[in-house]
């Protein structure tokens, strides 16, 4: 069986493709070979909650950035973001995740690119070239992977420039016009130098899935032009050093995705479908998926998004070795966006004429920058029964933003007298970030007995927050803000491990993480702050591999215990909207999840897995507008965004060989239940209305593998189908609280596409 089918669920491959040292020769379920302990080792060695996927069936599903691995793990969320951002994600891991884009608050999901972390969510939809593993680990990672890590970590890595000389294009053309082209350039090695070089070049376009009438100054929802540049030079310099050098630039032409009004207070519904009667725009309300629609002021935004970073390794001695990790990211956005999807809405105003009228949108584009750097070093080794990593990490962020939000306030003059106030919202502030952190985790391995392992890890952050602002209301300056603090925070972690046989191994494991306090921006001109978020983790499992390694099971269960877990949650108003954080109090966690692959016959392998989360929130404060006093509705709060229950079947059929090519085909179903959009009803009266419904995915892809044309030239040919049930997924939504209504997104209908790879 080709490894590209084999095992989707726990498996993931070794960067070499090849099985880890000492897995069967006989065909079964194929080891893989992680770093998510800093060290690379079988993933069924790791005794934490991890699911990875390898080369061949990342290529084989044509993933090329984080948006793309959702469905992957089991509790794990991953979808495009609403609101001024077309390169923003929001994920969830086990419950704990966000959606905040202001740069301001730090998100509980790291994301690394080749151990660079990547600090802003609303800067991770860019096109990444010839990925070589991902890796999710789930669960709180403070002590190797530090702040922000309460919910878990990814951790994405590009491949290497190749020894030998090789280019390949790869072209794919799809629904909704989609067009790609890829061009890939190994040059490699320069003569005896050791060094070798990749350059890499990628076009995408595509319509929007929802059809906008009005083409004035606008766009589809949805669509997408892109251009992204890759260059990677990697240097064996000596037997003991080595170097890798990557940069990539990506540069987007994106519309935002539709939000589509979906539920409206009476006052408003009145007011604003008088636009209509008034020569302008009607209103349209539809708690239906629409597919054509109009929208007025939203342009395609401009993103551009760029990095680089080195990594150097020295190996001093077989018990050390060194290890450097630099990266420099910066981030660039402009973008208009029409936050009710209608078109030009015209009404009465208050003093008595009839002009444009919005209910909240920003039509002057909202601009965002962020620039970012960080180091780490490293310190790795095995010194008799014990393998120990020592390090040290600096991280520091600068992050601006200036959005103008236009929005109308009803004004009732009498019960038949509806007038409409236009009110301006001027949100201009800057933030900076600084982390400094120093960790060790060692593991004993006693050689007096076979099979155990116990490991601890200490992991000290220090990290400083400043945030300035200047807002203004309907061209009034509002009092300047400025706020700093700073936090101390000593993460550990424990864990036992037994091998009982080279097919069982058993885990306990108690780990702790932090996340950084910090400050709202916006809001009256006076930010407030609020307080870190910690966690504590019990989590225990079993790894298994059976039938001479055709069936692999993997199991966890957990229990997380928050204190002040930090909840992010769009409001508006009458001075507008915006992102604030509260510290929910206390909040217990607990799930299970299993993972599970089946080869059934050398030519048909089954994979699946099932997740479960289940929060208890034991305390979460809310100020009662009537009285001003603080009251406990734990009773109350919902787990916004995130579904309870999420599964994953899969299975993968070798259909034909001859000579070097094969015909293959993989099906995957994924199932996600619903999910509420924000926790609590109280500051979202429309969050019944809003709830997400359950996702039910099926896709497919059938390929034609290493076609031999020529001694050199070797083609793949895939087709495939996405959503193949057409089902209208309701992906997010918004909830515009005071100002009286709420808008809803919907995800992409039924795709199809064919990819064509030539490789030389």
């Amino acid at each position: 069986m080709c490894a590209g089918m084999i095992a989707l669920a726990t498996p993931a491959f070794a960067q070499d493709g090849t099985a880890a040292p000492g897995a069967s020769e006989t065909t079964g379920v194929t080891d893989i070979i992680v770093t998510a302990r800093k060290k690379a080792e079988s993933l069924q060695n790791v005794p934490l909650s991890i699911t990875g996927i390898g080369a061949e069936e990342i290529a084989d599903r044509d993933i090329s950035s984080i948006g793309n691995i959702d469905n992957l793990a089991p509790s794990v969320f991953i979808e495009t973001a609403a609101g001024p951002t077309t390169s923003g994600v929001v994920a969830n891991i086990r419950g704990i995740g966000g959606s905040d884009s202001t740069g301001v608050s730090d998100y509980p999901i790291a994301m690394y690119i080749d151990g660079v972390l990547m600090s802003r969510p609303n800067a991770l939809l860019f096109d990444m070239v010839d990925l070589e593993r991902i890796e999710v680990l789930r669960g709180p990672q403070g002590t190797l992977f530090g702040r922000n890590t309460t919910g878990g970590a990814i951790n994405i890595f590009t491949k290497a420039p190749s020894d030998t000389f090789g280019l390949e294009e790869k072209l794919t053309i799809g629904s909704d016009n989609l067009l790609k082209s890829r061009t890939t350039i190994n040059t490699g090695q320069w003569g005896d130098s050791g060094i070798s070089a990749k350059l890499a070049y990628s076009h995408e376009e595509q319509d929007g899935y929802v059809k906008n009438t009005l083409k004035k100054n606008t766009a589809d929802p949805g669509a997408r032009n892109s251009e992204s540049g890759f260059l990677a030079i990697h240097g064996d310099v000596s037997p003991s050093f080595s170097f890798d050098l990557r940069a990539d630039v990506t540069s987007a032409r994106n519309a935002p995705i539709w939000q589509q009004l979906t539920a409206i207070n009476p006052l408003q519904y009145q007011y604003f479908s008088q636009s209509e009667s008034l020569g302008g725009a009607p209103l349209i309300v539809d708690n239906n998926y629409r597919k054509r629609v109009t929208i007025a002021d939203q342009p395609r935004g401009k993103q551009t998004i760029w990095g680089t970073s080195l990594t150097m390794e020295y190996e001093v001695s077989p018990a050390l070795t060194l290890k450097s990790i630099t990266g420099y990211r910066r981030f660039k956005e402009s973008q208009a966006v029409n936050n009710d999807g209608q078109g030009e809405l015209l009404g009465r105003l208050v003093n008595g004429s009839i002009g444009r009228v919005y209910m909240f949108d920003y039509p002057e584009p909202a601009r965002a920058r962020d620039r970012q750097f960080s180091t780490e070093l490293q310190a790795t080794g095995t010194i008799s029964d014990f393998d120990y990593v020592v390090g040290l990490y600096y991280f520091d962020q600068k992050y601006g933003s200036i959005t103008t939000q236009h929005f109308t306030s009803v004004v009732q003059m009498s019960p038949t007298d509806l007038r409409g106030a236009n009110l301006v919202s001027l949100r201009d502030y800057e933030t900076r970030a600084r982390s400094y952190a120093a960790f060790t985790q060692v593991s004993w391995k006693p050689s007096a007995v076979d099979g155990l392992e116990i490991t601890g890890g200490l992991r000290f952050t220090h990290d400083k927050k400043e945030l300035s602002q200047a807002n203004a209301f309907n061209g009034a300056a509002l009092r300047p803000g400025f706020a700093k603090n700073s936090w101390d925070n000593l993460s550990w972690l424990g864990s036992v491990t037994y091998r009982f046989s080279p097919e069982l191994l058993v885990y306990a494991r108690v780990s702790t993480a932090y996340r950084a306090g910090g400050f709202d921006a916006g809001g009256g001109g006076n930010p407030n702050g609020y307080d870190p978020e910690k966690a504590v983790s019990y989590e225990a499992g079993l790894k298994t591999d059976l039938l001479d390694r055709r069936l692999r099971i993997n199991l966890s269960g957990y229990i997380t215990d928050y204190k002040d877990l930090q909840i992010s949650q769009f409001t508006a108003g009458s001075n507008g909207g915006g992102t604030r954080t509260v510290n929910a109090g206390k909040v217990t966690f607990s799930g299970f999840e299993a993972e599970a692959t089946a080869v059934l016959a050398d030519f048909l392998t089954l994979d699946g897995s099932v997740g479960y989360v289940h929060p208890k929130y034991k305390t979460y404060l809310y100020r009662n507008p009537s009285d001003d006093k603080l009251i406990n509705v734990a009773d109350e709060v919902h787990l916004a965004h995130v579904s309870k229950w999420t599964a994953r079947v899969g299975g993968a059929w070798d259909i034909a060989q001859w000579d070097s090519a094969s015909l293959s085909l993989r099906v995957d179903y994924s199932y996600k239940s619903s999910a509420p959009t924000f926790p609590l009803d109280r500051v979202s009266p429309f969050n019944p209305y809003i709830r997400r419904s359950a996702q039910n995915e099926l896709s497919a892809r059938l390929t034609l593998k290493d076609v031999q044309l020529g001694e050199k030239l070797n083609l793949t040919i895939q087709a495939y189908g996405e959503n193949i049930l057409n089902e209208k997924r309701r992906i997010s939504a918004v909830d515009f609280g005071a100002l009286g209504f709420a808008t809803r997104t919907w995800g992409p209908d039924r795709r199809f596409g064919l990819t064509v790879t030539a490789a030389y």
